[in-house]
């Protein structure tokens, strides 16, 4: 059984890298494949975010592609929204935080599915950098 959740992992950890919604996909191996209760699968998927994103800051760090005034916002209001998010959570019950929680899957995915793309391939750099090359 290791290797099955093992394997799970990387290939969750690979889309999630592509950009394809691995914390999604991950709650949903845990709840449907280990039956382990929604709170404690997005407990374990906010962990998988938290790795993941510590990886990446190291990076982008590295390549200096951050905007540091924006993060001390993202971070405090985050913090913020993720306390919230737990307190209210903790005291939904478990199946109406899973019709929740699929309910906001549909919603990105469709959102997803049918938004336009950049037709020009153009993607990642900041906003700043788009909006120079848009300009000149």
């Amino acid at each position: 059984m290791f290797f099955i959740d093992f394997a799970a992992g990387i290939l969750i950890a690979v889309l999630a890298g592509l950009g394809v919604g691995g914390g999604g996909l991950l709650v949903i191996y845990l709840t449907m494949a280990k039956d382990i209760e929604q709170i404690e699968a997005q407990g374990i998927n906010l962990l998988f975010f938290v790795a993941a994103g510590a990886a990446s800051l190291i990076v982008h760090i590295k390549k200096r592609k951050l905007e540091f005034r924006n993060i001390i916002a993202m971070i405090i209001f985050g913090a913020l929204g993720a306390v919230a998010g737990s307190l209210l959570a903790n005291k939904t019950d478990p199946a109406t935080v899973r019709k929740i929680f699929g309910g906001f899957l549909l919603a990105a995915g469709l959102i997803e599915l049918f938004s336009k793309t950049d037709k020009g391939g153009e993607s990642g750099g900041t906003a700043k950098e788009k909006n120079k090359k848009k300009a000149g």
